[in-house]
């Protein structure tokens, strides 16, 4: 079956027999939980280290959730346990450093699902998300057609989801844990109650408009301290500029004026201002318009 997704691709690690799949993120020098686990297919084994089959939680410290599993991925390709220098392995506590940077895997709490989360405050992604045939995630049927994309919670992004659900919908037989999925047909509702990440998906119309994810995910530009254009708050960090269906600029030209309104820290009329979504139009109604959408959290 084909899905197609236009934009950037969220961080995903596959390897022979294994399947590690990956929120967003930049590495991060504190120590901290991987927002999604890894998943071993069968028994295994690194030198004296035994690693049942499942999904494991990956901790990271001075390494980005991404390497660690490209990493653990190779060293699975060990047996003996001879790592690669500067690399050493400690079997008793399933870690891995390299005497700056480290890792450490564990099995995977198997947890009840909950039920979906109660948003407060959910954000729409802009555009749409195209599934190309009559589909499903599990018990959920997915129906052909245009879905929207709504956040649930903060610290996953608009493109971060939307690959999620490309991904989501390659394994029909249900999402990884520490995933879970409810809803009806047309209709669900993805929750990672580990990482606190959650999402939905809902038909909004049958035309799939050739297939795809029908918003131009341009760019990723850094705020490089805290700001804000008029009453929009931009923490420092790395947005997405996005231009949704019905623009008619140029990436090049998006990013032009982004950067010219953070230096004025104010909308030069006749532009106006969606805080909420984070969008960008000149005057109520335009084409010429665009978005940004924060890789890490939501808009506030």
């Amino acid at each position: 079956m084909l899905k197609r997704v236009i934009g950037s691709a969220g961080a995903a690690a596959l390897a022979a027999g294994l399947i590690a799949l990956l929120a967003p993120g930049a590495a991060n020098a504190a120590t901290r939980t991987c927002p999604a686990t890894f998943q071993v297919l069968h028994n295994d084994k690194i030198g004296a280290m035994n690693l049942p089959a499942g999904a494991y939680t990956v901790r990271v410290t001075n390494l980005s959730c991404a390497s660690a599993s490209r990493l653990f991925a190779s060293f699975l390709q060990d047996y003996d346990g001879h790592l690669p220098s500067p690399w050493r392995a400690n079997s008793a506590a399933r870690s891995f450093t390299n005497g700056r940077a480290s890792f450490s895997v564990r099995p995977a709490r198997r947890v009840t699902p909950p039920g979906p989360p109660t948003p407060s405050n959910p954000t729409t992604c802009p555009g749409t998300f195209s599934v190309l045939h009559n589909d499903r995630i599990g018990s959920v049927a997915l129906p052909r057609g245009r879905y929207t994309i709504r956040l649930l919670r903060s610290g996953l992004s608009c493109s971060g989801a939307s690959t999620l659900f490309a991904q989501f919908l390659d394994s029909p037989s249900g999402v990884p844990a520490p995933w879970t999925i409810t809803g009806s047909s047309g209709n669900a509702t993805f929750n990672n109650n580990m990482g606190g990440f959650a999402f939905s998906v809902s038909r909004t119309g049958g035309s799939t408009n050739g297939g795809g994810r029908s918003a131009t995910f341009c760019t990723v530009f850094t705020v490089e301290h805290d700001d804000n254009i008029g009453s929009l708050y931009l923490p420092r960090g790395r947005y997405e500029i996005v231009l949704p269906p019905s623009s008619t600029m140029s990436c090049a030209a998006a990013q032009r004026q982004f950067t010219a309104f953070l230096d004025a820290a104010a909308l030069p009329r006749p532009w106006v201002l969606d805080a909420q979504r984070g969008s960008f139009s000149r005057g109520p109604g335009s084409s010429t318009t665009f978005a940004v959408d924060p890789l890490k959290g939501t808009l506030r």
